[in-house]
């Protein structure tokens, strides 16, 4: 493959590595030992098992680029992103800069650059223990939402709405920030974006485990497109438009979180890599989008149009199962499901004497079921059909 494009991809994905190798382009892969995929080295042109902070790396990668260069640097790997952005400014090569995907890495960092660039007032400050987290929302008032400054999958997420709730953040490693509570249903949205111009390819609905006092936040179910007035969906894709280009994301995918509030949209968080949960899979069911094509063409093909493939679905949705904690009995109803028209993948890798820990975050979720149909409304009937038919019997 002498004259073949030859990309950087840092944090691996057996996805993400199919879609530059069917452009034409070898990989060489950026993995830390440990956590490389043996499949993927096996395909690679090259591969480098370090640390993505280890300080021999861009140096090394610097000197095979002098000799047969990359053409990109890609990353849909949260803790790879910014390494990526590094690695590609180092290089020449195109690629969004290190500070704009700092501040997507940096959820303090964002309030502070949206304030600046007059697009958000909402307020946000570091807490270090509850005296802080009072101190804000005698300030700002309650509830006051406290988590991990570089946090995601809804780890240690806190939600106090009195001051006798307030305690202070579990120890994990990270600075905490303070934040209103934003009030309204909660959003994301999977865009694309070219030279500045940017595209919504949809806006995703999330089911969230609202009826766990302890555990609000974690998401339980996505469907797309989501069920909402086309008002609404206009507000939220203008307001994501206007967010990215202030936040200086000027090419690549996103996956930006949002609340729909009284006074409108507001911003949670966001990212330059596509969603997690099997988003993109839910995507390219309803809108024949394909989000990892798009993510691999921007810098390998730039002028290649972006058009959808045909697509009979219209919407898709999946959901997560939620069984109490404790030891698994058994487990029965998986293969009648697994049939039922609509249902793309039945996920439960649960058997007698399993520990089903208490969902707390997105890694503590057991299994899930992923559906399309003609409606949103549909392929959440089709899951709830799932997720009601299969029987997961735990002792507590």
């Amino acid at each position: 493959m002498s004259n073949a494009k030859r990309v950087i991809v840092v944090g691996g994905g057996p996805g993400l590595c199919d879609r530059v190798r069917l452009l034409g382009a070898a990989v060489t892969l950026v993995e830390p030992p440990g956590h490389y995929d043996a499949d993927l080295v096996a395909l690679a042109e090259r591969s480098v098992l370090t640390s993505y902070d280890d300080p021999a790396l861009i140096p090394m990668l610097a000197a095979i680029h002098r000799e047969t260069p990359f053409s990109a640097v890609l990353s849909l790997t949260e803790l790879g992103l910014l390494p990526a952005a590094k690695i590609a400014q180092e290089l020449g090569v195109p690629g969004l800069s290190p500070e704009t995907v700092g501040r997507t890495r940096d959820k303090f960092a964002m309030r502070q650059w949206l304030r600046d660039q007059g697009f958000s007032k909402t307020p946000c400050a570091l807490v270090r223990d509850a005296a802080d987290i009072r101190a804000f929302a005698n300030e700002h008032g309650y509830p006051v939402i406290v988590k991990p400054r570089h946090g995601q999958g809804s780890e240690h997420v806190s939600c106090f709405r009195r001051p006798e709730d307030v305690l202070a953040p579990a120890e994990a490693g990270d600075e905490y920030i303070a934040e209103p509570f934003l009030d309204g249903p909660e959003f994301s949205v999977e865009a694309f974006s070219r030279a500045g111009a940017h595209h919504v390819i949809a806006i995703t609905g999330k089911l969230t485990q609202d009826d766990d006092p302890e555990n609000p936040f974690v998401e339980i179910g996505h469907v797309v497109p989501a069920p909402i007035a086309p008002e609404a969906a206009t507000a939220i894709t203008q307001y994501v438009a206007g967010f990215l280009g202030a936040m200086g994301i000027t090419d690549g995918v996103s996956h930006t979180e949002l609340r729909l509030t009284a006074s409108g949209p507001e911003v949670v968080e966001t990212h330059t890599r596509v969603g997690g949960d099997s988003i993109p899979t839910l995507v390219r069911q309803a809108t024949g989008y394909d989000l990892l094509d798009l993510a691999a063409q921007w810098p390998l093909e730039p002028d290649r149009p972006y058009q959808p493939a045909p697509t009979t679905a219209g919407a898709a949705a999946i959901r997560f199962f939620t069984p109490p904690p404790g030891t698994v009995l058994g487990v029965s109803g998986v293969q009648r499901w697994q049939g039922l028209p609509g249902v793309l993948k039945l996920h439960l890798p649960l058997a007698a004497g399993d520990e089903i820990p208490a969902i707390r975050d997105s890694h503590t979720r057991v299994g899930y079921v992923l559906a399309a149909a003609a409606s949103a409304e549909q392929a959440l009937e089709v899951c709830r059909q799932v997720i009601s038919g299969v029987r997961i019997d735990v002792r507590r």
